[in-house]
């Protein structure tokens, strides 16, 4: 496995990326994105990156934000514009198919600004958004999640204090295709259970 320094270029904005280039690529391409208070290297990603080269899948990660201060002055129109400049990065090196892991933040944003036409599935770890219409903290309704008709797996640690088990559940129930995997004992980190958590998501890639 080779890593190459990368550079993703939106709307005259350059930001660092890296990319795991398998031994025996089969043209499969992933896409990370992480949550709020981090960007895409170090922990878990960097277990998950290597993990899924030698399963032969390109990964790209972008640092297109590395806390909340960074998103602060970012519209919604511009995160969307910088996912789909991700997924065409792969795009334009052949890749195909094309998956989306996504964590927490990330995975609200996968959830609904991600132009899934060009995507083929989508893992996402304890997705930062709640089933239904509410007032006072992020939501996504059940319209919304028919509209991702990709094969959608989500992973959520029954030991995450600010997302319930039963919230990725009902996320998955209105996703025409989504299936939700609960992980005993795993918080909101993702660091209790990194080889479960990298195994449940190649799995998913690797269908």
């Amino acid at each position: 496995m080779a890593t190459e320094s990368v550079t993703l270029d939106v709307d005259g904005d350059s930001y660092p990326g890296r990319v795991n280039e398998p031994d025996e690529p089969t043209g499969a391409g992933v896409l990370v994105l992480p949550g709020l208070n981090h960007g895409p290297f170090g922990d878990v990603f960097d277990q998950f990156a290597a993990a899924a080269a030698d399963e032969s899948h390109r990964v790209a990660r972008f640092e297109t934000w590395s806390g909340p201060d960074d998103l602060d002055g970012k519209s919604e129109a511009e995160m969307e514009r910088e996912l789909g400049a991700g997924v065409a990065f792969l795009r334009d090196r052949d890749c195909d198919p094309v998956a989306v892991v996504a964590k927490s933040f990330g995975g609200r944003l996968a959830l609904t600004h991600l132009p899934t036409e060009r995507v083929d599935r989508l893992v996402l770890w304890a997705p930062a958004v709640f089933a239904g219409e509410h007032e006072d903290r992020p939501s996504i309704t059940a319209d919304e999640l028919a509209a991702v008709d990709v094969p959608t797996r989500v992973l959520q640690g029954d030991d995450d204090e600010g997302l319930p088990v039963e919230n990725a559940r009902t996320l998955a129930d209105h996703l025409p295709a989504g299936e939700a995997v609960a992980l005993p004992g795993e918080d909101h980190s993702f660091q209790r259970e990194r080889e479960r958590t990298v195994a449940e998501t190649l799995d998913l890639l690797s269908e």
